[in-house]
């Protein structure tokens, strides 16, 4: 039973330590004192935080419309060199495809008119 009381107290000094040795940090005076002007102890009314979160959410499409902007720029010049390889690729075979065309019907004319020939000679 005394083993278990001492490692409970143990246990408690352990968890307790963080917190008494806890400072204020910079960040936390920062936060009082904001760039924006905007004093954090004042009560607010609904239109002024309206306002605000207005401005904020404003800005933020700013930036995410200007970011997508950005990457579909950066996403064009990295992938052009594919774009001009497929491309080229397209037009020599939509060249081919004519030829191909050509060769299959001259073929079948020749199938024909071997067959014919051959059944003639062949009578």
């Amino acid at each position: 039973m005394n083993s278990k009381r001492n490692l409970l107290m143990i246990l408690l000094l352990i968890a307790l330590i963080p917190m008494l040795s806890a400072q204020t940090s910079k960040e936390n005076k920062n936060n009082l004192e904001n760039d924006l002007g905007i004093d954090l102890t004042k009560t607010y009314s609904g239109i002024e935080v309206q306002t605000i979160i207005d401005i904020v959410l404003e800005e933020a499409d700013k930036s995410i419309d200007k970011a997508y902007k950005e990457g579909y720029k950066q996403a064009t010049i990295e992938l052009q060199p594919q774009i001009d390889y497929w491309m080229h690729l397209y037009n020599t075979n939509k060249n081919s495809k004519k030829y191909l065309k050509y060769s299959l019907i001259s073929f079948g004319s020749g199938f024909i008119v071997g067959g014919y020939c051959g059944i003639k000679l062949k009578l």
